[in-house]
């Protein structure tokens, strides 16, 4: 069965439900989430549209993977620390074609989640990246559909990680195997994929074309293989696939996202994004954003809520990529008129602390 285009890359809200559960057992504030993400605040209720983006899917995902400092969003009991992605893709240097790659993909992330999940298979016609979750370590999960979207969720960045680092990848996939037992309902993610999808699979499994994961490829320079290239491709790649121009491919999104996991350098940005600063600069202008105001608001909104979440001086500075404390101190009185500790003592009297 093929679904790409058959339907627009979106899914119900109700996906994002156990995403923001999360969030409030854990104190975060919903409405200021979805605001830092420039969602719709209805999304959180009833009243709310029913579908979102499987951009902004993967957003909020990525926000609260930061937010939780754990990059399975607490889906796994064995947590990924923040920059865990960021690891692997530092060691893909060592392959020298796909097929390469992704063995050190999957022995990466095996190490990372402490057993023998991913493994991958050459044959004589294609090149097999194989995910067993059967004996994964899940995080007192009881519903079989979370667990079936979110692993058809990560079988789309696996895709998108390969992408950014050859665009080979793109037009590899030759079949994809899933868990799920059959098609239909809320499965419109899978319109992601152009090629036939099996269901009701023992394993997880991307089916490439061996003889392009064999060919040859040159890999990027460190500073374009990060967790931030890998959401911005996937926004990419899901606003290529739903055949629109839509804001997800704001820049001004793309760069606020950028500074939100900690690329806060322009010329960073630009790499990530595949363009250069001057027209990072120019797109910016048409939206009527300066990269310099969205770097002050992102950095300004992230230190205000470390220091709420009882963090010190030192370790907000530290986060915000800050060479010492007192810069941090003095950007932050720019920023708010207010020192760090004159903010908290302002939070205090007003009983927000």
């Amino acid at each position: 069965m093929t679904l790409a285009d058959s339907q627009p890359i979106a899914v119900s809200r109700a996906r994002i439900t156990p995403l923001l559960e999360k969030a409030r057992e854990a104190g975060i504030d919903i409405a200021e989430l979805l605001r830092s993400l420039e969602l719709d605040g209805q999304l959180a209720s009833a009243q709310g549209p029913n579908e979102i983006s499987l951009a902004d899917y993967y957003r909020i995902q990525n926000r609260l993977s930061n937010l939780f400092g754990d990059e399975t969003v607490h889906l796994s009991s064995r947590q990924l620390l923040q920059g865990s992605t960021d690891f692997v893709l530092q060691h893909v240097d060592d392959g020298d074609n796909l097929y390469e790659v992704m063995r050190v993909i999957a022995r990466s992330y095996n190490m990372l989640h402490g057993g023998q999940y991913n493994t991958v298979v050459k044959n004589r016609s294609s090149v097999d990246y194989i995910i067993n979750d059967k004996e994964f370590p899940y995080s007192n999960i009881d519903s079989n559909e979370y667990i079936y979207f979110s692993i058809e969720c990560i079988l789309i960045f696996l895709h998108c990680m390969l992408m950014i680092i050859s665009p080979m990848a793109e037009g590899a996939v030759r079949n994809l195997y899933v868990r799920r037992p059959s098609p239909g309902g809320d499965c419109a993610h899978l319109g992601y994929w152009s090629a036939p999808i099996r269901f009701g699979a023992e394993q997880y499994r991307i089916v490439f074309d061996a003889d392009i994961a064999l060919r040859p490829i040159t890999i990027p320079p460190p500073e374009a293989l990060t967790s931030n290239a890998v959401y911005q491709k996937i926004v990419e790649a899901v606003a290529v696939k739903g055949a629109r121009k839509t804001a997800l491919q704001s820049t001004t999104r793309l760069v606020r996202d950028a500074l939100a996991r900690g690329v806060v350098e322009q010329s960073e940005v630009a790499t990530q994004m595949n363009v250069s600063v001057a027209t990072l600069r120019r797109r910016l202008d048409a939206e009527n954003s300066r990269f310099r105001e969205l770097r002050k608001e992102v950095l300004n909104e992230e230190a205000q809520r470390l220091l709420m979440a009882k963090k010190s001086v030192a370790e907000v500075s530290e986060a915000l990529g800050f060479s010492e404390f007192r810069a941090f101190n003095r950007a932050f009185k720019d920023w708010n008129g207010l020192t760090p500790k004159a903010f908290l003592r302002e939070a205090r009297m007003r009983g927000k602390l």
